[in-house]
Formats: C-alpha cells, structure tokens, sequence
C-alpha cells in the first residue's frame, strides 16, 4: 500500500529536527508543498512541479518566516500559471532583474558566493579568500565567462583535468559543489550539476590512499555485516571512521588514554604521527558505543585493540583493518588510511564547519606553537559538535545498509 504523506501543521513542522544529511517532507494536503530541512536548522518551502514533462523545484521562502497558510496560498497561485500553460519558474524570473540571471555567468556566481560566505561571518575571511583565489586562479580565464545555465562537469572537465592528481583539485571541487548548491538553492539553476564531482573525478585521490565517496559509506557497511570477520577486527575498522585516526594511531590506542566522564581521547605525544604533539578528539555516541563493546573483548588488558595472537600485551597491527578490507572486496577501492578522507569529504562539503576545527580533528596542524594551543582549546566545541555529526552520518549509512539487508 502506497504510503500517504500527512497534512502539514504549525505543530508537525516545528517538530522537524536537523539531521546529518538534509532530508524533505511532503504536504497531504497541498501537493506540490515541499519542506526542505537542513542540517544548520533551517526549514524552506519549495514548490515541486512537472513542466513539458520535466522535473522543476523553486524555493517560496524559509518557515516559520513564510507562513504555512501563506506558502499554501502561492502554491496555489502558481498551479494556476500551469493550468494556463505558464512556468512559474519562469514566470518569477520575469518579475526580477531577467537581464542580470540571464547572463549570470560562473566568475559572478563565484563571487556571489564569496559575498556571501564572508557576510555570514561562519568561516575566517583568510579561508574564503583563499578558497576563492584558488578558484579565479585557476577557471576563470577558461570558464569565468560560462553561463552558470551551461555549466556541467562536460563543460567544466577541459579546465579542471590540468590539475589532475593534486590537492588543488580536490579543494576547488568542494568550492565548485557550494557555489552551485548556492545557485539552487537561490533557483539561478534547476539543478546542482556538481553533487557528484568527486564520483566523476576520482583521480583527485591519491594513488597510495583510495577511498570511497561520501555517499557510497553504506555500501561499506553492507559488505561488512555479511563479512566474515572476528568482532573486533569489524569493530576496528569502525573505531578508525568514527575516530577519524590514522591507522597506527587508532590501534594502539590505551583504556587509560579514555576520559569516559569527559567524552575524550587523549593520546600522548610518542603514539602520533611525527612524535611531537599529543592529540585529544571529543567521542561522539557511536564511538563510545564502539568502545563500550570492546570492553567485553579486551577489558582486562592494555590496549583497547589488543593482538589476538602472542604477544599478547601488544596493539593488533595497525594494517589489520587494510588485510580486512582487501578481504572484503576493497583491494584498490578502499584502504584504511581512506577512511579518513571520507569524514574529510564529507565535514567540509556539508559546509557547516571551519576548516580550521574539521583539520584540527584530523590532528593537521601547522600553526605556532601559541596559535595552536589558543585554537585547540577554542575549538574544542566546534570540533565536538564537528565529531558527534560524523557519528550521526555514519550511524545513518549503517542504519540504511541494516534495512537494505
């Protein structure tokens, strides 16, 4: 039986809560209303529509500024524009500045994009200039000109394939996504044509370190519930995505180095990479809840992913979770080291973070030692907030890897 959307109210729609991943609700009483919910906690109303057969979406207005009763009335208006043959889309556009969309090309875009993101305040300005100037370095004397209508990853590859196996790469697809998730959600565009970029250039990852997408993490999750692995080698490989650690950091992790109280890891100076820092990271829920179940395996030992094979008071290898993924299926697709560029594609492409707290997480640091201990202690609540979001992505992949069985 097809399941019917319910009638929206006042109640229902305050209810909405922000997750992970921005989800919608339909109206059962106005087809056509749509809620769109984001993960910064904002709500907006979108008309959704089909014009000579092809799928259309146009923004009303962000609820509860826009009434309910007020974006029911629009949509409304606007299925009158259908009936007479009218697109609305089109039809809005014709009642503001036609000139200036029209011609809106990707260098402006770019730069609305900046304005933007330096008016909201959210990131450094040193970031989002920097972040811009990589991209007018690099496409706007080959694109800068491009219709933003035009664009698509065909009319954008001539220019993006010369950076091909460089971080440079990476960083402008990110900047490249936003600029024209903004152009959506403003409706310059129908559609972001950029949602998938990293799908259709895979050689910005490194040769040493293959990973997955974002949005392929349960495809990981179905392989590893039908595995044939010892539990703690299965928890392992989740202990290393939720913590975000490198291989040989996330293996030789200590009971003691646990603040349960706290919600805290602390690994000192001598078990991180390079020696000469220690590093703490927040736990979210579903981290804990990995600990927690390796306390029944390895509660009475040293390390929390203790060797199952003599000696016994050494940390399991810190390529066991690579041996298991090989094992899985993953050989050339995903290595452990990978796990970490999944929660880095993923945190700084939602677009909600500083850069600054998400490396700080990643225990990237490259600033004086002064700087560094101030932004460590200043970012400690963005970086839990920055952590427990991971989590709740992560846990959301394998819910949805349980369903599809």
């Amino acid at each position: 039986m097809m399941k019917l959307n319910k009638p929206f109210t006042d109640t229902f729609l305050q209810s909405l809560k922000p997750k992970a991943k921005e989800y919608t609700k339909h109206d059962g009483k106005e087809s056509g209303l749509m809620i769109r919910v984001k993960p910064n906690k904002t709500k907006t109303f979108y008309f959704v529509y089909s014009f000579t057969g092809k799928y259309k979406k146009m923004s009303l207005g962000e609820y509860p500024t826009l009434s309910l009763i007020f974006a029911r009335e629009m949509v409304k208006e606007y299925k009158g524009l259908i009936y007479r043959n009218i697109d609305p889309l089109a039809y809005r556009k014709t009642l503001q500045n036609p000139v200036e969309e029209n011609k809106l090309t990707f260098s402006e875009m770019a730069e609305k994009w900046r304005d933007k993101r330096l008016k909201q305040g959210k990131f450094k300005a040193q970031t989002i200039n920097e972040s811009f100037r990589r991209v007018e370095l690099h496409l706007f004397s080959k694109i800068g000109n491009l219709p933003i209508d035009e664009a698509n990853l065909k009319t954008f590859e001539p220019a993006l394939s010369p950076l091909k196996n460089s971080n440079t790469l990476y960083k402008i697809n990110i900047a490249i996504n936003q600029i024209f998730r903004m152009a959506e959600d403003e409706d310059l565009i129908v559609k972001n044509p950029f949602r998938k970029i990293h799908d259709e250039f895979t050689y910005i990852e490194t040769k040493n370190h293959p990973t997955l997408a974002p949005e392929d993490l349960p495809r990981l999750f179905r392989v590893l519930q039908g595995a044939d692995l010892k539990k703690p080698t299965s928890l392992l490989i989740e202990w290393q995505l939720l913590s975000i650690l490198r291989s040989s950091e996330a293996v030789s992790i200590e009971w003691a180095d646990i603040d349960w109280e706290a919600k805290a890891l602390h690994i000192p100076a001598e078990r991180m990479k390079g020696g000469k820092r220690p590093h703490s990271i927040p736990l979210s829920s579903q981290a804990l809840n990995v600990l927690d179940q390796m306390r029944r395996y390895t509660g009475n030992r040293k390390y929390v992913f203790c060797s199952r094979i003599a000696p016994f008071n050494k940390p399991m290898n810190s390529g066991a979770a690579n041996v298991a993924l090989k094992r899985m299926g993953f050989k050339d697709l995903l290595v452990a080291h990978g796990l970490r560029s999944i929660a880095s594609t993923y945190l700084h492409e939602l677009d909600r973070f500083s850069s600054e707290a998400i490396e700080l997480c990643l225990s990237h640091e490259n600033r004086g030692k002064v700087r560094k201990a101030y932004d460590k202690s200043k970012k400690w609540k963005s970086r839990q907030a920055i952590m427990q979001c991971w989590g709740d992505y992560v846990e959301q992949c394998k819910l949805e890897a349980m369903k599809a069985g």
